[in-house]
């Protein structure tokens, strides 16, 4: 049996699951602490994140989640949360900040397809900051 190369590398991308696999809602929170989602795990069509003067990483590279649209809703009230999304999956985001920061960054330069399942991010940081980065995880 044969081994790949040491140098070779696999690609790091999300897995889309049948719809009735999927939950329907989830959650996180951080409280004066931080708080790290990430690695292969299942986002259900609705996940709410909330950090308070704590910090919430969510990592979406190795994702398994369903067709169609899934919602990310978010509250940061004097904390952090972070969400990386790779750029197989298409993102909306509608966030209101209130002495605060809600921003989406693209860092990968190609764009995911128009069927690509859709994350919609939306929610409000009061006095704190919510960011979403759109990566390339193989480049």
């Amino acid at each position: 049996m044969s081994h790949p190369p040491a140098s070779q590398s696999f690609a790091i991308a999300p897995v889309v699951m049948p719809a009735e696999s999927v939950p329907e809602r989830l959650g996180v929170m951080g409280f004066m602490s931080e708080l790290h989602r990430n690695g292969e795990w299942v986002l259900p069509r609705l996940f709410r994140a909330l950090a308070v003067m704590g910090k919430v990483v969510i990592d979406l590279t190795q994702v398994r989640l369903g067709p169609g649209t899934s919602e990310i809703e978010v509250r940061a009230f004097m904390g952090e949360v972070k969400i990386i999304v790779p750029h197989h999956l298409r993102v909306e985001c509608e966030g209101h900040p209130i002495a605060g920061e809600f921003k989406m960054k693209r860092v990968a330069k190609t764009r995911p397809q128009a069927d690509a399942p859709l994350i919609r991010v939306t929610g409000v940081a009061i006095m704190g900051a919510v960011s979403i980065r759109v990566i390339d995880p193989n480049g």
